[in-house]
């Protein structure tokens, strides 16, 4: 809800459904533009890892969005130096799973500089994501986890369980609706 209320479908969009459906990222692949009438290209098992080939499907179907892990996103890059130019209709990146790097966003920004990059952030506690951040214009050190998203809380806490101070290491509680 939160994602089709912050960055809506326009007319014409196409998403990818690739992700297992036993892994989390299926349900906002399927669930989200299911939901809002958006059609759905199905990527057949073991596509995703010819990269050429998924290249190739993703151009022909002229898909808009997209959720990757940043390990899948480093492989379509090494594939494709232009993903502006090799899928010219992919405008928004939702990255979500591991860390995404300065490095690889860097890289994706110069790669696609027209498009939407989300970095998504959630830990194996999280029936999903907990926090977001737009990384479009992002030009920093460290890609930050951002703030929560709608009805989740996050503080990062010392080891007494106090918050803990701006700059300090901590441990990162969730709390809120997103809890699994």
């Amino acid at each position: 809800a939160w994602m089709s209320r912050a960055y809506p479908y326009r007319s014409g969009e196409v998403c990818c459904q690739k992700t297992p459906l036993t892994f989390v990222d299926s349900i906002a692949e399927t669930f989200g533009p299911m939901l809002a009438g958006v059609p759905i290209v199905v990527v057949p098992d073991g596509l995703v890892q010819d990269t050429p080939a998924f290249l190739r499907l993703l151009a022909a179907q002229r898909v808009s969005r997209i959720v990757v892990v940043p390990s899948l996103l480093r492989m379509l890059l090494d594939a494709s130096p232009s993903l502006a130019y090799d899928v010219p209709a992919l405008r928004l990146w939702a990255i979500s799973g591991e860390e995404l790097t300065a490095d690889l966003c860097a890289r994706l920004r110069q790669s696609a500089p027209a498009s939407t990059i989300l970095n998504l952030y959630g830990s194996s506690e999280v029936a999903a994501d907990a926090t977001w951040h737009d990384v479009s214009g992002c030009d920093l050190p460290r890609v930050p986890i951002g703030v929560p998203l709608p009805n989740c809380s996050v503080t990062v806490i010392d080891r007494y369980g106090a918050p803990a101070p701006v700059g300090t290491t901590g441990e990162l509680w969730i709390g809120g609706d997103g809890i699994a």
